[in-house]
């Protein structure tokens, strides 16, 4: 029986779908993936990170939100709940507090994202980059990386506005996000692509992304592709259970999940299509890093037919995405803060988004490298840790009967195969992550 306290908003699990496909293209790796695609073989390197995100971040993402429809509470009382029917030691919710941590360092990043693309997308359309060289953009952002009180005041009013979206609740907020953000952003996006195919060339496009050139298969591109499936459905931030702990119970959250992560891969391709078109067309090469995104693009848009306004949409698309995947990945600390601490719904969100917002100006007015440095050692050590501790809490301490109980509307070929993958691939796999990290 649920809990009277706990708002059950969702009537369908379209919008556990579409959140979580929020947090999945806000972290999609635009800055890595249409370069790491074809620096590794096109098709190949696509399948290995295809098979990756199955094989390791969806089985993780239906652990969690299998915790949070089990415990139907913040993350923290999930896990406490999830404990308690394991028989095991009740410490294991701070796992969930790590996860809560990872949401806020990842949002801060997010949230200096959408700041920058909402800035592109207006000095594109405002004709500021109208035929600049790549000399005179690079100029342009190099200026306003250095200009942390524009960037600070423009990163204030965006976390207003998604703490308000986030105080509002998933009812109201996040289902604005997902209901409304996410189809604007999709149809925007198809725009754009069609512009692509109007004004430019795709053969070279085709045989950078989509060719089969085995030879330029490497093994770090195995390890390339398991950090990047790793990162972009947000598992392993706790996501899972925040959103698992308000969605309906007995949805079916083995087929929810890979639903997301075909929209995922759909998003990423468009983008991908539409970042390297723009590219090879002003003879550009893809490379890795915000300087493609900011200087190479940029500089791509205000050279072509139309660019202006169709490189405005795309960069203010990005920057919708990016906003909204903050809303999402700060819901677990606002659930802990709120239900825990005793703040409430208002008081979680207005202390969540001050914690995003001391990180921002850190970043912008002492420490530059701090956003690089938490980005790498998140990668590399704090999502590794946190997807191996839930694999071995779900896989090996958690009774089987239990979560055949939360999964009982999938097959039973289905919830063995995630419970061996679970239990059997998923531990060795972020185990060899972390001694990567090490090396």
């Amino acid at each position: 029986m649920l809990d009277d306290n706990v708002p059950q908003p969702w009537r369908a699990r379209t919008t556990l779908v579409l959140s979580l496909t929020l947090v999945a293209v806000g972290l999609g790796n635009l800055q890595r993936l249409p370069y790491l695609i074809g620096e590794f073989g096109g098709g190949a390197f696509f399948l290995a990170y295809a098979a990756s995100v199955l094989l390791l971040s969806v089985p993780i993402l239906i652990a969690e939100v299998s915790l949070g429809s089990l415990g139907r509470g913040s993350p923290g009382l999930a896990m406490h709940w999830a404990a308690s029917a394991a028989n095991v030691d009740s410490r294991w919710r701070y796992l969930a507090l790590l996860q809560g941590l990872l949401g806020l360092i990842m949002a801060a990043m997010a949230t200096l994202m959408a700041v920058w693309c909402f800035r592109w997308a207006a000095l594109i359309f405002g004709g500021d980059l109208a035929a600049a060289s790549a000399i005179d953009v690079s100029e342009v952002y190099v200026d306003y990386l250095e200009d942390g009180p524009h960037q600070f005041l423009a990163a204030l009013a965006l976390v207003g506005f998604t703490g308000l979206l986030s105080a509002l609740g998933i009812r109201l907020g996040m289902g604005f996000l997902a209901w409304a953000v996410l189809p604007v952003v999709a149809i925007t996006l198809l725009g754009v692509l069609d512009f692509i195919f109007l004004y430019t060339d795709l053969r070279a496009v085709s045989e950078f992304l989509f060719a089969r050139d085995l030879s330029a298969w490497r093994l770090d591109a195995l390890w390339v592709a398991l950090s990047s499936a790793g990162l972009t459905l947000g598992a392993g931030l706790g996501l899972g259970m925040a959103l698992g702990a308000q969605a309906p119970p007995g949805l079916p959250w083995a087929r929810s999940i890979l639903a997301v992560a075909v929209l995922d891969a759909a998003f990423m391709v468009t983008t991908a299509i539409i970042v390297c078109a723009a590219l090879f067309e002003v003879n550009v090469a893809p490379a890795e890093g915000l300087a493609t995104v900011f200087i190479g693009l940029a500089y791509a848009f205000a050279n072509l037919p139309l660019g202006e306004t169709y490189g405005a949409l795309f960069y203010f698309s990005m920057g919708c995405v990016a906003a909204s995947a903050t809303v999402v990945l700060i819901e677990p600390l606002v659930l802990m803060i709120g239900r825990e601490w005793g703040a409430g719904r208002l008081g979680g969100a207005i202390l969540a988004h001050t914690l995003i917002v001391l990180i921002v100006s850190i970043c912008l007015f002492f420490d530059a490298t701090l956003l690089t440095s938490l980005a790498t050692v998140t990668v590399d050590w704090l999502i590794p840790t946190s997807l191996l501790a839930t694999s071995l809490f779900v896989g090996w301490l958690m009774p089987r009967p239990v979560l055949r109980g939360e999964l009982y509307r999938e097959p039973l070929w289905l919830f063995w195969l995630w419970w061996r993958v679970l239990r059997w691939l998923v531990p060795p796999v972020c185990v060899a992550w972390l001694m990567r990290g090490f090396l």
